[in-house]
């Protein structure tokens, strides 16, 4: 449950600080959703293949 809510935590942080960094330098803030998902999804390869 401890690994689940830091996953969650660090991909709100990730996404909410992408999306204020890509939208004040490249007028882009949709790139901070893309990040996020992008962090989620390495979170869940990385504690995919801890478990092995």
């Amino acid at each position: 449950m401890g690994k689940a809510l830091l996953a969650m935590i660090m991909t709100v942080i990730v996404g909410f600080f992408g999306s204020g960094f890509f939208a004040s330098f490249a007028n882009a803030p949709e790139w901070g959703v893309v990040l996020a998902v992008a962090v989620m999804g390495g979170f869940i390869i990385y504690f995919n293949d801890k478990k092995k």
